[in-house]
């Protein structure tokens, strides 16, 4: 990678962003009954630091888990076994970074897994998600209600509209894409 295309570090401004931001939606959103959220949750795409930040309502443990992870993995070979290495890992201590972010927040972790020299990381929380947000993630594992032998790959009308549905945080100063996780909204693929 040349230095004119190297990713550049993320501020403390734009985590704490990532974060407030992140967390608001994870615990003080109220979303409507009538809503499904994939339960791999939203993540913010911040290409110019190659990272992106996901907000997983209910992961390990059925509990939220906030995650880092390299945008675009630059592997290495490591030959015959198949096996490749990140170029590009996370920087040694960001995972620590990001649960120092959430504790200056109140945020009570569970623990960290992964993390450098690997391209993901990830920070288990231990208070649940908002009820509503959880109702909205059982809501999308339930599936299509029109068609429930399709489950959660359904693509009519009713199924995309149910997944637009969901409250996403507002654009924040940080240039980053706010998205499912699953893809746009009510993609389920």
């Amino acid at each position: 990678m040349s230095d004119q295309t190297a990713p550049q570090p993320l501020t403390d401004q734009q985590l704490d962003e990532i974060l407030d931001t992140g967390l608001g939606w994870l615990y003080d959103t109220v979303q409507p009954d009538d809503a499904h959220q994939h339960h791999l949750g939203i993540v913010f795409h911040l290409p110019e630091a190659n990272r992106w930040y996901g907000f997983v309502p209910e992961g390990a443990r059925s509990l939220p888990v906030v995650s880092v992870d390299v945008l675009t993995v630059e592997w290495i070979d490591n030959g015959p076994n198949g096996l490749g290495t990140p170029g590009n890992p996370l920087e040694l201590g960001e995972l620590d970074v990001l649960a120092a972010g959430l504790r200056r927040r109140g945020v009570e972790s569970s623990g960290t897994w992964n993390g450098h020299p690997g391209a993901t990381g990830s920070v288990g929380l231990v208070r649940p998600a908002h009820p509503t947000l959880v109702a909205a993630v059982d809501r999308y594992r339930r599936g299509c209600v029109v068609h429930p032998e399709r489950s959660v790959f359904c693509d009519c009308e009713a199924w995309r509209a149910e997944g637009a549905r969901i409250v996403r945080p507002a654009p924040f100063p940080v240039a980053a894409v706010v998205s499912s996780a699953a893809g746009t909204p009510g993609n389920t693929r």
